[in-house]
């Protein structure tokens, strides 16, 4: 049985997208957004901790970026996976077994006896990371329609809140306790506590409904025939592209404080700070969804362009603080405050309707893919070559080849 016919055959029952009144919207939107909050507050956490994790488990630079990124592992392969999921359960299901997921694999690392217990654990927070980041996206694209964008751009503005708060609070936290550790417990209860919320307080009306077009469930019932393949040139143009995008930023997040703290001398919290302007920079996906669907492609390789060249200034020259502040922002606001949002809405507007869960899974794919080898490879790469070189192999270079490969991707094809 090929993937639609099984999407059709058991895909639950979808609501239509009745609209909500502003106010349920808002409190929706606020209550998905602080939990894909605490979703950026976990990951980005760990990277900014790393020196005393490093210190208490005796790991090298690259494990230490292994560590760090191999959660993605299970992003990626979940992602892919994740239109299997909502094809066959409620989104509400999935979205809340995702956050307590993940959040109870938070709690658990500091349990962590060493290297592969904490890698172990690290990696199965991906599982739940990757399951609440489809469901999200699916019910943004289900509910908003043509709008997706900017509604996908609202809630990466919430991702980048947790990315700006999770590198601040958790490396005052462990300075104020002295231990690491307790970040860990309050992020992973609170992911908990919102997981509760999530299930008992979002109307069916947002989270199960089918997007405007793709009609009802027997109207997804159709034959092969009738619906364009997924993996056409576009959906793999821009799951390529947006894997570029991947990699670029995981090397970045899973060593970048690091490279702060060892070879530019910075305290702990200074780096946390520098790292956590990532954040403030994604928050800017509020724009930056808007602004995606109407820029269209010279916003795309406009935007690309910007990004390689704060890559690049990340790793060479830069000392002072404020200046990375400014660099890191501006990094974060073209990764999680652009691309992320327009990336994904691009991916979901070159497949066919009834093929959106199955589109949100090739575009998580794609982005996080690489996620797994990019910390420990750049962690390697600095060890033979140095940070400079290392980090035009892994931060610099990949959004120029997404410049090259976005060159062929067809624009005029979207819906």
């Amino acid at each position: 049985m090929n993937s639609l016919e099984s999407y059709a055959g058991q895909a639950p029952a979808s609501v239509s997208a009745r609209k909500l009144t502003k106010t349920s919207l808002v409190f929706v939107m606020v209550l998905l957004g602080v939990s894909y909050m605490f979703n950026a507050m976990d990951r980005q956490v760990f990277p900014a901790l790393l020196g005393e994790i490093r210190a208490t488990y005796g790991l090298t630079l690259a494990q230490s970026g292994f560590a760090s990124t191999v959660f993605t592992i299970n992003v990626a392969i979940f992602g892919a996976v994740s239109g299997w999921f909502l094809a066959r359960f409620k989104r509400r299901s999935i979205l809340v077994g995702g956050l307590i997921g993940y959040s109870l694999f938070t709690l658990a690392t500091p349990f962590a006896q060493g290297f592969i217990s904490l890698s172990v654990f690290r990696a199965f927070t991906g599982v739940g990371e990757a399951l609440q980041i489809a469901t999200i996206f699916s019910c943004m694209g289900s509910y908003f329609g043509r709008s997706r964008g900017a509604a996908m751009g609202v809630m990466q503005a919430f991702f980048g809140f947790g990315a700006l708060v999770g590198p601040i609070a958790g490396t005052r936290l462990s300075a104020w306790f002295g231990s690491w550790q307790i970040p860990m417990y309050l992020f992973g209860a609170a992911g908990i506590l919102i997981a509760v919320a999530v299930l008992f307080l979002i109307p069916s009306d947002f989270i199960e409904a089918s997007e405007p077009g793709s009609g009802t469930t027997d109207a997804v019932r159709t034959t092969r025939e009738q619906v364009p393949r997924l993996l056409n040139r576009n959906v793999l143009l821009g799951s390529i592209s947006f894997a570029l995008v991947g990699l670029a930023f995981f090397s970045y997040s899973a060593l970048y404080a690091t490279f702060l703290r060892e070879h530019l001398s910075y305290s702990p919290v200074a780096a946390g700070s520098a790292l956590g302007m990532y954040g403030l920079g994604a928050m800017g996906a509020v724009v930056g969804g808007w602004a995606g669907d109407r820029l269209g492609k010279m916003g795309v390789f406009a935007c690309l362009a910007v990004l390689a060249a704060v890559s690049f200034a990340l790793f060479n020259g830069a000392s002072r603080l404020l200046t990375h502040s400014v660099l890191s922002f501006v990094f974060g606001l073209m990764v999680s405050g652009f691309f992320y949002a327009r990336f994904v809405s691009i991916i979901q507007r070159s497949a066919h309707p009834a093929q959106i869960g199955y589109a949100v899974s090739a575009a998580m794919a794609g982005f996080y893919i690489s996620g797994p080898f990019a910390g420990f490879l750049f962690g390697k790469l600095v060890e033979m070559w140095g940070w400079s070189v290392a980090a035009n192999v892994m931060v610099f270079a990949p959004p120029c080849v997404a410049i090259v490969l976005m060159s062929f991707f067809d624009f005029s094809r979207l819906r």
